[in-house]
């Protein structure tokens, strides 16, 4: 008997415990409309009018406050700042005097690996598509307006530091063109390089007598001479003779960078005129000025780049 009455009474727990009665919903339903509203004390959310007001006024001011603040410090920061020109230079920042190359085609920016096959369009294609891309900007049609100059008859510096020298595609030459998109359909690619922008930066001339023995022979005042080599003997000899458009590298006109409108960054195509086929070469590029330093491992003032071409 007893065994039954405890099986009974537990079974009567439980189905307190799972079913809760309508008592219980309507105290629920009741707390939650008193605490929206209580008209015995007049509170809404807990809250009296008078201290509901209190915060409005209060949050509103603190608001206030932070908007006029931040207006300040904008008004502050534009009076001061130029944004035509950054202030963070120093010896040691990227900005501070050290250019770097890079070069094109480069359709993966991680890679630095050119690999293509002969007369094969698909293969080139991406590199060609790559070169186009940048080439389209320096169209005589991109190239036009007010702060734009013709400079062909500027061999060094230029006075008008304001105004921008149009850079003529002319200058790359004949064989590195569209036409024959860029040499790599006959095995013989061109890679374009360019300086890197920074701002006003200026190359300087070597003294006499301190021009490098490895631009000796082709070296002219007034131009960033550009060179590229092997960088193993076996290198040199697979990569075979270059050509350069314009010979002469970069020219001193073309800078500083100032951040002008139209501003174009001069270029200059390398071609490989007999390369070795199915033979993978490593080829270093380098820029140089007497304020150009090289550096192989954070690649400042060269480039480094690899080609197969089966």
């Amino acid at each position: 008997m007893a065994s039954r009455s405890s099986r009974h009474s537990s079974s009567d727990e439980f189905s307190v415990q799972t079913i809760p009665s309508k008592t219980n919903y309507r105290n629920r339903v009741n707390s939650l409309s008193q605490y929206l509203y209580d008209p015995n004390d007049g509170t809404i959310l807990g809250c009296t009018p008078k201290r509901i007001c209190k915060l409005i006024i209060f949050y509103t001011v603190f608001y206030l406050f932070l908007v006029f603040f931040t207006l300040a410090l904008g008004g502050i920061c534009y009076q001061v700042l130029d944004w035509n020109e950054p202030k963070v230079i120093g010896p040691d920042s990227i900005l501070g005097g050290k250019p770097g190359l890079s070069f094109r085609p480069q359709p993966d920016s991680q890679s630095t690996f050119i690999h293509y096959k002969k007369g094969d369009g698909p293969s080139t294609r991406p590199y060609i598509d790559h070169i186009e891309s940048l080439i389209q900007f320096y169209e005589n049609e991109n190239q036009q307006g007010e702060n734009i100059i013709g400079c062909e008859t500027i061999n060094t510096r230029r006075d008008l530091r304001k105004k921008v020298c149009r850079f003529d595609l002319i200058n790359l030459g004949g064989n590195c063109v569209k036409q024959q998109n860029y040499g790599y359909d006959d095995g013989i690619p061109c890679v374009l390089l360019k300086l890197n922008k920074v701002f006003n930066w200026e190359p300087e001339q070597y003294d006499n007598g301190t021009v490098p023995e490895e631009i000796l022979d082709h070296y002219k005042k007034y131009s960033i001479t550009v060179t590229c080599d092997g960088e193993l003997p076996a290198d040199r000899e697979n990569m075979g003779p270059l050509a350069y458009y314009p010979p002469n590298g970069f020219a001193f006109k073309y800078f500083p960078y100032l951040n002008q409108q139209g501003y174009r960054s001069p270029l200059v195509f390398v071609q490989f005129e007999n390369p070795a086929n199915g033979i993978l070469f490593m080829v270093t590029c380098k820029a140089w000025a007497k304020n150009i330093i090289h550096n192989s491992l954070q690649q400042i003032g060269q480039i480094h780049f690899e080609i197969l071409i089966d």
